[in-house]
C-alpha cells in the first residue's frame, strides 16, 4: 500500500481509482508519478507583467487584457517578472525595484502591440 503522500499524488494526478491506488506497491507508485511528471520542455512559463501609474479603470482594463492573452498579472514587482507597464503616474518605488532586477518597462501602447502581434516594440 503507497504511502499517504504518494496516495495524495496519485489521487490528483493519476487516473487509478482509490481502489488501484490501494492495491500498489509504494515503487509501482513512484514509478507512475515519475514518469508521467512534466519534462522541463513541456511546463510552460507564463509572461508576468505588472501595470502601474494608472486610473483603476485603465489598469482593470489592462490587467483583463493581459490575462486573456495568458500573461500573469502581478501587483508588485517580483523576482520573476518580465514587464512593468508604466502609465504617467508610475510609482516611483515600482520602477526603481524594477530597474534594480533588468525587467523590461513597456508603455501603454507598447504593451498594445505585444499582445496584438506578440512581437516586443523597439
Amino acid at each position: 500500500m503507497p504511502s499517504e503522500k504518494l496516495t495524495r499524488i496519485l489521487l490528483a494526478d493519476s487516473p487509478f481509482s482509490s481502489d488501484e491506488i490501494t492495491a500498489m506497491s509504494e515503487a509501482d507508485g513512484w514509478h507512475w508519478v515519475y514518469k508521467h511528471r512534466p519534462t522541463a520542455k513541456s511546463i510552460h512559463k507564463a509572461v508576468e507583467i505588472c501595470f502601474t501609474g494608472f486610473g483603476v479603470s485603465d489598469r482593470l482594463e489592462l490587467e483583463k487584457l493581459a490575462s486573456i492573452h495568458g500573461m500573469l498579472v502581478r501587483t508588485s514587482v517580483t523576482t520573476s517578472l518580465q514587464f512593468l507597464c508604466v502609465g504617467a503616474n508610475a510609482g516611483p518605488s515600482k520602477v526603481k525595484q524594477a530597474q534594480s532586477r533588468d525587467v523590461s518597462f513597456l508603455n501603454r501602447e507598447q504593451f498594445m502591440e505585444l499582445i496584438s502581434d506578440g512581437i516586443l516594440p523597439s
